[in-house]
């Protein structure tokens, strides 16, 4: 554990320097920070067999959410939660939460970390970003390689949101920090039926619902779908849902043209595939926008490694993707056109499109879905306010 911790300083090293001098208030020398070479580096490591794919409920799970934790001790960014552990101080970045896998219980852990606004009353909302770190783990029956290292699905996301945190805690560093807060979400579990961001939402939100001002989830964000795009090395998929989070789009279509990025922005042809942690979130009407570069030919084999990511491409996601939580927050005032207060939960429930054949059907009760096990979502109704 000890070499793993060490490499964890020299990899994110490797994203360079900023100038120390006071800047002018934009984002581009944060931005810049982000590089291809770093983001290769960092996800090398986190997608080697040192990890044994990252399974939901083991060791190695476990040993990742500490190298991640390591990370953030070392960006001196704080957890978003003290629990009270001074001998071993990355224990406090963990929400440990609990879940079932094939009738047995088994243990989990979100990493959460955390940087506070500068603004006295805009650091009151957060702008959380999301990326699970759990991937498939070891499949013994296999002849030859056995380790499902999860590459793009979702060490290219986790890696993304290490590095974006890097930059902001860089501008901090040199008194540009966010106005509003930030919280760095590494959920666990999610593999396992989005079970992470699920516990998050659902009975521990450390940062209160009603002020979360967006949420911004990565998964995927390495590789190509080469089955629906064959030879486009330059998009992303997002998604999002139209009435409550049509602004977070519109801002990464005036950024992707701002900041020189020029990606194609695209949504799915196959969406309903795309289940992810910004679900929970949406189910509780918060705005949420989804990052993806799709699902690649890699995705779920042994074959998703770190030398199949295009990082030039990855690095430019990723930039996008901080250009939009830098934007979000800083602004002076939430373009939300949506008024989540005008809304109640009717006390009844129903599962996410899936296919599963419970799709239309109104659950009366909370819980998961007993025919996909997933998380059953509340369902709303306006107020006469």
């Amino acid at each position: 554990m000890k070499n793993i911790v060490a490499l964890s300083f020299v990899l994110l090293m490797t994203t360079g320097a900023c100038s120390q001098e006071k800047l002018p208030a934009n984002m581009k020398p944060y931005m810049d920070i982000i590089s291809p070479t770093g983001l290769s580096s960092t996800l090398h490591f986190l997608a080697s067999d040192n990890f044994e794919g990252r399974l939901a409920g083991t060791k190695y799970e476990r040993l990742a959410a500490e190298y991640l934790a390591s990370c953030y001790e070392w960006m001196e960014i704080p957890p978003a939660k003290y629990n009270g552990d001074d001998k071993n101080p990355i224990e406090n970045y963990f929400q440990p939460f609990h879940f079932i896998r094939n009738q047995k219980n088994e243990s989990s852990q979100n990493v959460i970390a955390f940087i506070e606004g500068s603004d006295p009353k805009l650091k009151k909302e957060a702008v959380i970003l999301i990326a699970h770190y759990d991937h498939l783990g070891k499949d013994t029956s296999h002849t030859g390689d056995q380790i499902f290292n999860g590459a793009a699905d979702d060490g290219s996301g986790t890696v993304a949101l290490l590095h974006i945190a890097k930059s902001f805690a860089e501008a901090k560093k040199n008194g540009m920090g966010p106005k509003r807060s930030i919280l760095f979400l590494h959920t666990g579990a999610e593999e396992a039926g989005v079970k992470g961001s699920t516990y998050y939402v659902n009975y521990d939100p450390i940062w209160p619902l009603e002020e979360t001002a967006a949420v911004i989830n990565m998964d995927g964000v390495g590789g190509f779908d080469q089955a629906n795009l064959p030879g486009n090395t330059n998009y992303v998929y997002l998604l999002h849902a139209d009435s409550t989070s049509a602004h977070l789009f519109e801002k990464v279509k005036q950024l992707n043209s701002s900041a020189g990025i020029n990606l194609d922005l695209l949504y799915p042809k196959n969406a309903a595939r795309f289940r992810s942690d910004n679900e929970p979130f949406e189910a509780h009407l918060i705005p949420a926008i989804y990052f993806s570069s799709g699902l690649t030919e890699h995705y779920h084999k042994v074959s998703d490694e770190a030398s199949t990511i295009d990082y030039g491409h990855m690095a430019k996601v990723v930039k996008l993707v901080f250009s939009l939580s830098w934007e979000l927050s800083n602004l002076t005032k939430n373009e939300s056109k949506f008024n989540r207060a005008l809304y109640k939960k009717s006390g009844q429930y129903y599962c996410r499109p899936c296919g599963c054949g419970k799709d239309n059907i109104v659950f009366e009760k909370a819980g998961v879905c007993d025919a996909c096990n997933m998380q059953l979502f509340p369902m709303w109704v306006k107020t006469s306010k």
